[in-house]
């Protein structure tokens, strides 16, 4: 339990470093790997699967100058329709037993390309920000 809530926390933390690249590096899934595949691998200690539900509901720890109170029930459940609708996956299954470098150069070209490890910030991060934006003004 400790280790899911110290991985969702830190990876909440990347919402706000979702612009710098390199930075949000270590969120390494795989981008093509089938439901069942991410199924499998949540069953490794070396796996994490993530809901963006974890990460609306406690982006206001990580960014309390745009998310000054948490998000609601409501507001997560409409974030999550959102992120749905968007194309964005509403739940990822990340690597978490160690740190995968990357340069600045790779992580802006490939990491983000929908093929094999992708880092999930660098695809996702602004449009997972924008989406909390808009559901935080959403009627609670």
């Amino acid at each position: 339990m400790i280790r899911r809530t110290t991985t969702t926390l830190a990876l909440a933390a990347a919402l706000v470093v979702s612009g710098a690249g390199a930075a949000s590096a270590h969120e390494c899934y795989v981008a093509n790997r089938s439901d069942k595949g991410n199924a499998g691998a949540a069953n490794s200690a070396n796996w994490y699967t993530l809901q963006v539900a974890e990460l609306y509901s406690s982006v206001h720890f990580f960014m309390p100058e745009l998310f000054p109170q948490p998000l609601t029930e409501a507001q997560v459940a409409h974030a999550v329709e959102l992120t749905a609708q968007a194309g964005v996956p509403t739940s990822f299954t990340v690597f978490e037993k160690f740190t995968v470098p990357r340069s600045m150069d790779e992580a802006s070209d490939k990491s983000s390309d929908g093929k094999g490890i992708d880092h999930f910030f660098a695809g996702y991060g602004e449009q997972l920000i924008g989406i909390a934006l808009e559901a935080s003004q959403a009627p609670a």
